[in-house]
């Protein structure tokens, strides 16, 4: 019940158009007489909205794309069967009542009236149909656009955690075998971490305070690999904790930035990551050295996934919202991320 009236409520301003219609076409025949004025009303209206509507729902969808010529045969046929239709309609009323014949009234005169309104519904029909097919061609584009990058973040979830969980388990076990009171901590904390990637990244948006909690326990277990502490440093200043941001989208970032730097062995290395928001723009920002041998290996290599992955999520879920800077020269990896409202 409810589609039928949501059907209908659609198709008002249609229906609202061709009663339009219909009363120009009697206000032009009443002023011979009323009568006039209705037989061009039901006749001239009728002959348009059968054309447009064999069009619409048969012809062209049907004929227009895979099967031109019989697309352009069978409207042929039927602009001239209807304009027939039109002056014979005509031709029989002016029959009833010779009084409301014009004076300069003839069949051919009336025969091409009735065919250039048949072709003016013809090219509505043409039109109406385009614009609906890019129309569906505009949504079928948005929802694959949108799938991919769903894949992409799944993809992006089996290329990163399980590497992370093999060095975060290790790191944990160690903890446990010597002993270390921090153990049960790290533990919830890598659960936490777990949670957040298997269920809060299902939504195309979650808090900001999620994704910094995880950017956090990421660096602690960063850290975790060296008895030394790394030069790492997470800036946050003044922030919205619920303002909503795609999930994994910073964390890319972060996770670049130690896949280059390898500061784990570099001991010159550094990664340093800022975060801000003021009420009409938040600001993230990664640098970090490059590895010499991570520079080598990397030469003539394309970017990273990672990096293209998070420019197509910005394209679909910011579009013209957001502006992605990345600096890369020999020493450093720079990436500055600016999203806005």
């Amino acid at each position: 019940m409810f589609s039928k009236i949501t059907k209908w409520y659609k198709a008002l301003p249609s229906i609202a158009i061709w009663i339009m219609l219909a009363l120009f076409y009697f206000t032009i025949g009443s002023q011979t007489s009323a009568l006039k004025g209705l037989m061009h009303a039901i006749v001239l209206t009728s002959i348009q909205f059968t054309v447009y509507t064999i069009n619409l729902r048969h012809l062209l969808p049907r004929y227009h794309n895979d099967q031109k010529i019989k697309f352009r045969a069978y409207n042929s046929v039927l602009i001239v069967f209807l304009a027939i239709v039109g002056v014979s309609t005509e031709a029989f009323f002016h029959y009833l009542y010779p009084s409301l014949t014009p004076e300069n009234y003839n069949l051919f005169g009336a025969f091409i009236f009735h065919t250039i309104l048949c072709l003016i519904a013809f090219w509505i029909s043409m039109a109406k149909y385009l614009e609906d097919k890019q129309e569906k061609n505009n949504i079928e584009i948005e929802t694959l656009k949108r799938e991919k990058a769903e894949s992409e973040l799944k993809f992006l979830k089996t290329q990163v955690n399980p590497h992370f969980l093999f060095n975060a388990l290790n790191n944990i076990y160690s903890m446990a075998y010597t002993g270390d009171e921090s153990t049960p901590e790290k533990i919830t904390m890598l659960s936490d971490m777990l949670r957040y990637v298997l269920y809060d990244c299902e939504s195309d948006y979650i808090s900001l305070y999620k994704e910094i909690d995880y950017i956090n326990s990421f660096l602690e277990f960063q850290q975790l690999k060296t008895e030394k502490r790394q030069n790492i440093n997470f800036e946050v200043g003044m922030h919205d904790e619920n303002y909503q941001i795609a999930p994994m989208l910073l964390v890319t970032f972060v996770e670049n930035a130690f896949k280059h730097s390898k500061i784990e062995k570099d001991k010159s290395g550094f990664v340093n990551i800022r975060l801000h928001q003021n009420a009409g723009e938040f600001h993230f920002s990664v640098e970090n050295s490059i590895y010499s041998n991570q520079l080598e290996a990397n030469t003539g290599k394309n970017k990273g996934i990672g990096i293209e992955n998070a420019r197509n999520r910005l394209e679909l879920l910011y579009p013209q919202k957001h502006k992605l800077t990345i600096i890369h020269d020999e020493n450093r990896y720079n990436i500055v991320l600016k999203l806005y409202k």
